[in-house]
């Protein structure tokens, strides 16, 4: 039995889990498209979304007081029509967390009543209740085989379930602090969890062993992310560290030092030449390292808090917004300050790369959206149209449309091609915080601080269908950044 200890695994996750929505959006350029329906959601704060693998159904997880206590549902949406398929009830506290196995057979849940439910989607039906967590359940997560199902709780453990049968298979115990960070390797073979321990504890997934424990951090880790070739395993430390290890025998290659403050977040560029690392707030930089000789390429710097970052599709580029209201493109390969975009007249809170990669967006809290060319910077067009601060941009997978949430309470959708505003949906009761295109462009989702998510969708007369699920604060829904699953 395998030792290792994970305290609110996936508060992280969680965002991660949360955000699986996908929504309809094609149409919208077309013209203005009229609500069909709109369906109520569950009685209070929702606390997970998923989206099916097919695409066929939407879960929604929360809690809702039956006049005497607080009891767990799971609600299954079809969303062709936005009908509510079925309520799964059976735990006895809130539902924290769901997911979809990857066939979309399963749905799993973890709740607060310290146990996780496996359901049948085709039918409702409770296959079997994991016991065994002493504590809340915060995260449940499929292997990219469907295999396995891990689970992570506030009593410090990481558990490895089989799905097949239920069966406890290991409870990954070891570390003796909180766990931060965890991540599937490529092939699903390996479990890497960072904590607040200073260790990474490396598992292997097939039998839950711990292969090997990491120590080389001197304060606690907070990122962990395996390289596109499964060969690497980054970390980054509040210790201002980026250790780089490599995965076939646990070996430390080479500590990156630079940061001038704890290292949040560490990403492999979809090639795998690139590590890009951000630093925590009195360092604002953004690093690019070379992987192959884990030498530092360019310091991406502002000269205020780095607020987003942005790979372009093809990896070249690097895109970096700053608090300094500038937003900064560099060439990944030799880290050199391709031009420095300014403009906006406030903070720039998101940006985006076009699918093609000839486009940026960014979004301001000086309440416009800019188009810029990449190729020589210009700016194409300024969208003018929110009221208040942008907090969110994307680009339809096409590339032809522009979505934008406002904390004016709307999303605008812009055609890109001329940069007109296409249409203003309205409907939130708060700011809205993220919006996310599905990968094949039919579903568009929003998430906003009045406690609710909006679904949205175009049918062949281009008509919207919006599912409203209530949504629990401002936080919970700021978390959503609303991550699409592709279909087959």
């Amino acid at each position: 039995m395998i030792r290792g200890i994970l305290k609110r695994w996936l508060i992280g996750t969680l965002a991660i889990l949360v955000s699986q929505l996908s929504w309809w959006a094609t149409g919208f350029a077309q013209g203005r498209p009229d609500i069909v329906w709109m369906r109520g959601g569950h009685g209070d704060s929702v606390n997970s979304v998923a989206f099916s693998p097919d695409g066929q159904y939407l879960a929604s997880a929360g809690h809702y007081w039956n006049g005497s206590t607080w009891l767990g549902e799971i609600r299954l949406w079809r969303v062709a029509d936005g009908s509510l398929v079925r309520t799964l009830t059976g735990h006895t506290s809130a539902v924290n967390a769901i997911a979809f196995s990857p066939d979309g057979q399963l749905l799993a849940s973890g709740s607060r009543d310290r146990t996780i439910k496996l359901w049948r989607v085709s039918d409702g039906e409770l296959v079997r209740t994991l016991t065994g967590h002493i504590s809340d359940v915060n995260a449940v997560a499929f292997s990219p085989n469907g295999h396995y199902l891990v689970s992570g709780s506030l009593d410090y453990t990481v558990r490895l379930w089989r799905v097949s049968d239920g069966e406890l298979v290991y409870t990954l115990t070891g570390h003796t602090n909180v766990v931060n960070s965890v991540a599937f390797s490529p092939d699903g073979h390996y479990l890497a969890s960072g904590s607040r321990d200073n260790t990474i504890r490396l598992w292997r997934v097939s039998d839950g062993e711990l292969v090997y424990i990491l120590t080389g951090h001197t304060w606690y880790v907070s990122s962990v992310a395996f390289s596109p070739d499964g060969q690497l395993l980054a970390s980054g430390s509040r210790d201002r560290t980026i250790k780089l290890w490599r995965v076939s025998d646990g070996e430390l290659m080479r500590t990156l030092v630079g940061h001038r403050d704890g290292v949040n977040s560490v990403a492999f560029s979809p090639d795998g030449q690139y590590l890009a690392s951000g630093g925590n707030y009195n360092d604002r930089t953004i690093k690019v390292w070379r992987v192959a000789d884990d030498s530092l390429v360019r310091t991406i710097g502002h000269t205020s808090n780095v607020n987003a970052v942005a790979f372009s599709p093809d990896g070249q580029l690097l895109a970096s917004a700053s608090r300094d209201g500038t937003i900064k493109l560099w060439r990944v390969s030799d880290g050199t300050l391709i031009r420095n975009l300014t403009g906006h007249t406030g903070d720039v809170y998101s940006v985006t790369f076009s699918p093609d990669g000839q486009y940026l967006a960014s979004g301001s809290w000086d309440r416009t959206i800019k188009l810029w060319r990449v190729s020589d910077g210009e700016l194409v067009y300024t969208l003018t149209g929110h009221t208040d601060r942008v907090n969110s941009v994307v680009f339809s997978p096409d590339g032809q449309l522009l979505a934008s949430a406002g904390a004016d309470r709307t999303i605008k959708l812009w055609r890109v091609s001329d940069g007109e505003l296409v249409h203003t949906l309205t409907g939130h009761t708060g700011g809205v915080n993220s919006v996310a295109f599905s990968p094949d462009g039919q579903f568009l989702a929003s998430a906003s601080g009045d406690g609710t998510i909006n679904l949205m969708g175009t049918w062949r007369r281009h008509r919207v269908v919006r599912i409203l699920s209530s949504f629990g604060g401002w936080r919970t829904a700021r978390w959503c950044a609303l991550m699409m699953r592709k279909r087959p």
